[in-house]
């Protein structure tokens, strides 16, 4: 592999913002979900998740809250791709107590990192099935010119496979950027990466509600990376997923909505009404 100037880790396949919500409404969503408070006094956060999201009832000068929002405020973090609970504050485990086992409390390996795939870098180069592991910082300093925002490990790896791909990437030096999952390579890194970049964005998402909901909501986007829509429909009838699109449509349904029909995040969320089943990636059309 040549990276010059760029340290980083590569790994093999065998290895483990949005729209209309601000870093403000995530938190006070997160903490909502973690206090379970049967009130919180009115404010301006507040107001808008009762009027955007339906969270809480206006009771005089204060919102109150049961179960049922405890629930869509936890479903909503979910549908649009944050955590529903806040990470603790680990140490590297260089830094952990003598005494103490460097596993407890302690960063994760993948933690302050994000997973990448060079797709036609100059000078960029690692085995097919394979990624890169590097801070948000060197990551930023690859000379691409589109990030690939893409929501699922494994597929990601194997995106030399979607020949279909070449249509949106159009010729260009490209950085595949893993969005991160609960257990390894933190979501948060990754939306730092995604929030400090400048260049345009192609999301790569499951077909269901909540990944198109995610999509949605992803910055500077110049397009939904789907098959074309005839191939991705025969592929849905093929797999039948109706727990896929009925997992996330109520939560999804009202951001999806208000997608421009005709853009392409509309046509896909006409599809999928109309099919009433979703596809994750893993079964993709190659072609």
């Amino acid at each position: 592999m040549t990276c010059k100037g760029v340290y980083a880790r590569v790994v093999g396949l065998g290895c483990g913002g949005c729209e209309g919500m601000n870093q403000h409404q995530v938190t006070f969503l997160r903490r909502l979900i973690e206090t379970e408070p049967p009130f919180r006094p009115y404010s301006a956060t507040a107001e808008y998740l009762l009027n955007a999201e339906g969270i809480g009832k206006v009771q005089g000068r204060r919102v109150v809250y049961t179960q049922r929002d405890f629930e869509v405020a936890r479903n909503l973090l979910k549908a649009r791709g944050f955590e529903p609970s806040r990470q603790s504050e680990p140490v590297p485990r260089s830094q952990v107590q003598p005494g103490e086992s460097e596993k407890w409390g302690a960063l994760r390996v993948s933690d302050g990192l994000v997973a990448v795939v060079p797709l036609g870098l100059p000078g960029v180069q690692i085995p097919m099935g394979s990624m890169l592991c590097m801070d948000v910082r060197q990551a930023l300093a690859l000379p691409y010119e589109v990030l690939v925002f893409c929501e699922n490990l494994e597929p990601m790896l194997r995106l030399h496979e979607y020949q279909w791909l070449a249509g949106f990437l159009k010729g260009r030096p490209a950085l595949a950027l893993f969005r991160g999952a609960p257990g390894y390579f933190r979501t948060d890194v990754a939306n730092e990466l995604l929030v400090q970049d400048h260049r345009p964005v192609l999301a790569f998402f499951d077909f269901d509600p909540r990944g198109l909901s995610m999509a949605a909501s992803v910055p500077r986007r110049e397009a939904l990376c789907l098959p074309p829509l005839d191939s991705l429909e025969v592929a849905v009838k093929g797999q039948r997923r109706k727990d896929l699109y009925l997992g996330s449509v109520e939560v999804s349904r009202p951001h999806l909505e208000a997608q421009p029909a005709e853009g392409d995040l509309g046509l896909a969320w006409g599809l999928m009404k109309r099919l009433e089943m979703g596809l994750d990636q893993e079964h993709f059309p190659h072609l």
